[in-house]
């Protein structure tokens, strides 16, 4: 027995078993037939199946002619595993993050011990979670490929054999029907960890995170079982909304703050941008399936694709996962102009930077090492740049023109677009929210630029019929105009205040054509938003629900198709 050798041990029993009534006060004889050491065996294999701890265990509850009560025993040990797991991993963050030796939270039941966890220890834990869960399914899997295998290397049983028969076919059938009440336990534990928390205060970053996770989780029991996952579907959905309603709220504010202080000075960005090239569209590129978490974007172009349980069969872990390394994400998008940056051949111009277009006597600027002379015709770096400003101001026409702003609510737009695909049942808020980003992009340009209080009348001045029900519309459901005098708080909480031009913006100087350039910058780059979102109507089509998708034609038809009828809305004071 210390061996672990249980076939022999009960081999030897059953030979003598006549004999072993006589020798009942040996330990190691009664706890054969007690099977008391065999169960403990057989429990082992839940955290870390061993093939050839499995075969000695097996065969000696076939020799007992116990193979049924050993399946049956199998399965409460799963389920023990799967609580005795998940509570030790929280219950050690729970403990650490306390600093103190106080015993009460080892009484605690799980779900509420869940609630003690720090936002700080919260992906550190879950990830811990996830993994040794997985190395019980892992187990469980194995299991069932070594029946599987068992049953294939034996082949038909001898005619008769009914009773050999019967348990292969019960082992199956109960391994079987195991699957789906194993990751339904999974499923609930994981489901106490993620609502025993209030994540709408996590960064961006780290909740994106979260998700990540929770769909690679979800990948896992989709192979495991088949399963849709909706018990941590429905649980993902609630956390997010609540995240969402926050995150969208606070982005809502800065968009205001951002506005107040545009002086709608041209953002230089290279004549070839576009949005694909800013890491929050970096998704976009890659052929996934919006529910497929970012950490698998790359495998997942792969059609080859290996199955988690097959690549991760002797080893790893699927939940080994590492934040992307940031400089993957570095950008190139803005244009060295000449003034913003020293390294002059980075301009938006390649061809404009090569040392070719330079002359040569203005590569010289040194002192000749070999005679010590200067050469007459020195002339300075700043000279070569303010030259290459110049030429910079004649070429810019080729790039887009928008603004700081407006590049902030095109990473915003991307940001809530990878939320979106990571979970597509909260597709329809995130993309009215994502409306309201462009409505209130819309509804600021136009009442910093667009109206004139020579006409106004209503409050939206002399505008087409259509755009004015367009920013009428935007201007109820959006604009706070209440101060605090109409309306519940919930529903301010829904509204934004109208924002204010700022002061560094003089339209009143004949000088400047009475602010013509900023007009022309502000006007632009709102039709290069439009341009963005048309230029992502396809994708958010695939995601928006049926049901909904009369919301997104709206839009389109509204908002996004009257920014050509605002251009020509706006007229200079002569």
């Amino acid at each position: 027995m210390l061996e672990e050798d249980y076939p022999g041990a009960i081999q030897l029993c059953l030979e003598c078993q006549k004999a072993a009534s006589t020798f009942k006060h040996y330990s190691c004889i009664r706890y054969v037939q007690q099977k008391e050491q065999l169960d403990v065996a057989l429990s082992k294999t839940c955290k870390h199946f061993d093939v050839a701890h499995y075969n000695k265990v097996q065969l000696a509850y076939s020799l007992l002619g116990k193979t049924q009560t050993a399946m049956d025993q199998l399965h409460m040990h799963f389920t023990q595993a799967i609580h005795n797991t998940v509570f030790q991993v929280v219950l050690g963050y729970v403990e650490l993050c306390a600093g103190n030796a106080d015993t009460k939270f080892q009484k605690m039941q799980y779900k509420d011990l869940c609630t003690h966890i720090t936002p700080d220890s919260y992906i550190p834990c879950l990830t811990d979670l996830c993994k040794a869960l997985w190395e019980v399914m892992l187990s469980y899997h194995r299991t069932m490929q070594w029946h599987e295998d068992h049953d294939n290397e034996e082949g038909v049983p001898v005619t008769g054999n009914y009773e050999s028969v019967f348990d292969r076919s019960y082992v199956k059938k109960k391994l079987e029907h195991g699957l789906t009440r194993i990751w339904q336990d999974v499923q609930l534990k994981v489901k106490a960890y993620l609502l025993g928390t209030d994540m709408s205060n996590f960064k961006y970053d780290d909740f994106i995170f979260v998700l990540d996770i929770i769909s690679r989780l979800m990948q896992v029991g989709e192979e495991f079982c088949s399963s849709r996952s909706e018990v941590l579907q429905e649980s993902v959905k609630k956390q997010s909304v609540n995240y969402f309603k926050n995150y969208h709220r606070t982005r809502l504010e800065e968009l205001r703050m951002f506005l107040e202080n545009e002086t709608w000075e041209l953002c230089p960005v290279k004549s070839n941008f576009n949005i694909m090239q800013l890491h929050e569209f970096k998704f976009m590129g890659q052929s996934r399936s919006p529910s497929v978490s970012p950490s698998r974007q790359a495998s997942a172009a792969n059609p080859a694709e290996v199955p988690l349980f097959k690549q991760y069969y002797q080893g790893g872990n699927p939940f080994e996962m590492h934040i992307d390394n940031k400089e993957e994400e570095t950008e190139d998008v803005l244009a060295s102009n000449g003034y913003e940056s020293d390294e002059l051949d980075k301009s938006i111009y390649q061809d404009y930077d090569s040392d070719s277009d330079v002359p040569e006597e203005l590569k010289r600027d040194y002192v000749d090492e070999q005679t010590g002379d200067v050469p007459v015709k020195s002339v300075s770096r700043e000279t070569i740049r303010s030259r290459k400003k110049s030429d910079y101001g004649l070429n810019k026409l080729n790039a887009p023109i928008l603004t700081n702003t407006t590049l902030n609510v095109i990473r915003l737009v991307g940001k809530y677009m990878q939320m979106m695909n990571i979970l597509k049942p909260i597709a329809f808020d995130v993309i009215h929210c994502m409306s309201q980003l462009f409505d209130y992009y819309l509804y600021a340009v136009y009442t910093f630029f667009g109206r004139n209080d020579m006409y106004e009348s209503s409050g939206l001045g002399l505008i087409s019929s259509r755009l004015r029900t367009t920013l009428n519309r935007i201007q109820e459901s959006l604009i706070d105009m209440s101060a605090g005098a109409h309306g519940t708080s919930e529903e301010r909480k829904e509204k934004v205040p109208s924002p204010h031009l700022s002061q560094l913006v003089v339209l009143t100087a004949s000088g400047t054509l009475y602010g013509l350039a900023e007009r022309v910058v502000a006007t632009e780059s709102l039709v290069f938003l439009a341009e963005q979102f048309e230029f992502l109507q396809s994708h958010l089509d695939t995601v928006m629900p049926a049901a909904k998708k009369p919301f997104l034609q709206q839009f389109y038809s509204q908002p996004v198709s009257c920014v050509n009828l605002f251009t020509g809305s706006w007229q200079p004071k002569p």
